[in-house]
């Protein structure tokens, strides 16, 4: 009776033990951790993967965010992953604020790695989590998954985005006021004018006087014969 209780045991520990993952060895972790940006500005958020010197050779990773205050704009793939565009296995949903993205290593990988980066666009002012979402796997030489749903997550604060600065308007330009050595001047160039004048009109009127003196001279000389 003990032995049989014994093997039923053994066989409930290891159908546990088949049904949960192997021994969380991986780690998943987002960067920056902590995220400050005004609204409209757009930032980006990493996937790294470290697999603590177990090979690892495929990652399922789901990230959940705000749709509210946030949109998936697009995922960029690290080096070497090739990635499994499948239903289920690639989604980027802005509606509900999920992405889910897939991807094999051909060779493994033992070090940390980068899976990917999301870049996001921010809608308006508040407050939120980034987070790895619950299925989530990553999957050793064995297929097991060797993540235990550990909680990753990133924190942001949307701020109200600055007012664009004004533009600087060049003021009007004025008229510069005639320069005080032209106006000490004009006077003395109307006097200048008028000296170069004097001559020449006294000039005109000694000939005008002589033509008519000799007019006059010349009408007695003939009266007089």
């Amino acid at each position: 009776m003990k032995k049989r209780i014994s093997i039923v045991v053994l066989v409930i520990l290891g159908a546990i033990t088949l049904a949960m993952p192997a021994l969380a060895a991986t780690t998943i972790s987002l960067s920056p951790p902590n995220i400050v940006v005004t609204e409209g500005q757009n930032f980006n958020v990493a996937v790294q993967i470290d697999p603590e010197s177990v090979k690892n050779y495929t990652a399922k990773i789901q990230i959940q965010y705000p749709a509210e205050l946030l949109t998936a704009e697009s995922f960029t793939f690290g080096g070497n992953w090739m990635a499994l565009s499948q239903p289920g296995y690639d989604l980027i949903d802005n509606e509900n604020g999920v992405l889910i993205k897939t991807a094999g290593y051909p060779s493994g990988f033992s070090k940390a790695v980068t899976f990917g980066t999301v870049s996001f666009s921010t809608k308006k002012v508040g407050n939120g989590i980034i987070k790895i979402g619950g299925e989530s796997v990553v999957l050793d030489g064995t297929n097991h998954n060797v993540f235990g749903n550990a909680v990753v997550q990133s924190s942001i604060i949307i701020t109200a985005s600055l007012p664009p600065a004004e533009q600087l308007i060049p003021p009007e330009e004025e008229t510069a006021p005639p320069a005080l050595f032209d106006i000490l001047t004009q006077p003395e160039a109307k006097q200048s004018q008028r000296n170069l004048l004097m001559p020449i009109l006294a000039g005109v009127g000694i000939i005008i006087l002589g033509i008519a003196g000799y007019i006059i001279y010349r009408k007695r000389k003939r009266e007089i014969v």
